[in-house]
């Protein structure tokens, strides 16, 4: 029998864990907020809450085209298909 290494493992490092570059939302990216009258100020998508909803004026649903979820970080890539630039 053969004893069990006692060596920890290590997450293998790639670029899994790498970020792509980001730019201004998609124009077809939406949330509540932007319907609702403050005080006549543009915040648009400043704002950083965890519980904001957000859908995509082409599909109306909580996922793109692209059929991935529809979230303020991944509505920012340029390299995800459906990605139009303000």
């Amino acid at each position: 029998m053969s004893e069990p290494s006692q060596e920890p493992a290590v997450p293998e490092t790639g670029d899994a864990g790498a970020e792509a570059p980001t730019g201004p939302v998609c124009r077809h990216l939406r949330s509540k907020g932007m319907y609702v009258y403050t005080d006549g100020m543009d915040y648009g998508f400043e704002h950083n809450y965890d519980s904001t909803l957000y859908w995509c004026l082409k599909t109306m649903k909580a996922f793109g085209p692209d059929d991935d979820m529809v979230e303020k970080e991944s509505c920012c890539r340029p390299d995800r298909p459906c990605y139009q630039p303000l």
